[in-house]
């Protein structure tokens, strides 16, 4: 069963997200803020990440930044989501840590699609 961690300081966000990964089959694993998701990754590697933009202290790009320079963590899938992107979704440059940037609110079963399509990879 895939791992996947949500890391968000929306609680309700991460309570929804992760209810409709649970339904798909996914074991979830949470976190609060970027530092939660770091002590998290050091003994339980997750197979995909789903990181919101703004987050206080370790925001969600520089979160994805600290992963991708986890040796173990390099290759995670990472879904950031973002209240400020103006299109629904976008791929992301070549220096960019993430593979998917998703604008908030954003479709529940999308996103399930993306964790699939990013999974089955």
């Amino acid at each position: 069963m895939p791992k996947i961690l949500v890391v968000d300081d929306d609680l309700d966000l991460v309570y929804m997200v992760k209810a409709v990964l649970e339904k798909n089959g996914y074991e979830v694993m949470t976190a609060y803020d970027g530092y939660q998701a770091l002590k998290l990754i050091k003994t339980n590697v997750p197979d995909l990440m789903i990181v919101d933009l703004t987050m206080p202290e370790i925001d969600g790009w520089r979160l994805s930044m600290k992963v991708r320079q986890d040796e173990r963590c390099k290759n995670i899938p990472i879904i950031v989501l973002s209240g400020l992107l103006t299109e629904e979704e976008s791929q992301p440059g070549p220096n960019e840590p993430y593979n998917i940037l998703m604008s908030k609110p954003f479709d529940m079963l999308k996103l399930a699609n993306r964790v699939k399509e990013l999974l089955d990879h």
